[in-house]
C-alpha cells in the first residue's frame, strides 16, 4: 500500500517547514506550496489524499484555493484541513466543504493527531 500524499499550503516558510516535518513523521509523502497559485499548479497534476490549507495568504486566499478544489470532480474525494489564525472566517468556509479546521497556533502533538485521524484508513 502506498503512503498517503499530503499537500501543505502556507505562506509562512517556517510554518510550512514545520507542518511538512510533522506530516512526514506519519510516513506520508508531502508536497508543499507557499501560496495559492503554487497550490493550484500542483493540483492540476496531482491528487493528494489530504490538503492542509492556510486561509490567510496574499494574492490568492485559501478560500479561493478551496473554491477551485471543490469545482474539480477529480479532487472530490480529497480531504481538506484548514489552518487559520482567523477563526471568524470558518462559518463560510465550512459551507464550502471541509473535513476539519484548526486555529493557529496549534501544538505539534495535536496537529499530528488531527492529520492521522483524517488519514485513517490509508
Amino acid at each position: 500500500m502506498s503512503s498517503p500524499l499530503v499537500l501543505i499550503v502556507d505562506d509562512e516558510p517556517g510554518l510550512l517547514r514545520l507542518f511538512v516535518g510533522l506530516v512526514e513523521r506519519l510516513d506520508c509523502e508531502t508536497l508543499q506550496a507557499e501560496d495559492g497559485a503554487a497550490a493550484l499548479d500542483i493540483l492540476e497534476h496531482e491528487t493528494p489524499d489530504l490538503l492542509i490549507l492556510d486561509l490567510a495568504m496574499p494574492e490568492m486566499s485559501g478560500s479561493e484555493v478551496l473554491e477551485y478544489v471543490r469545482s474539480v470532480p477529480r479532487l472530490e474525494g480529497m480531504k481538506v484541513m484548514i489552518l487559520t489564525a482567523r477563526p471568524n472566517l470558518i462559518p463560510e468556509i465550512v459551507q464550502m466543504g471541509i473535513d476539519y479546521w484548526v486555529s493557529k497556533p496549534v501544538m505539534p502533538k495535536d496537529f499530528i493527531e488531527m492529520v492521522a485521524e483524517l488519514l485513517n484508513g490509508y
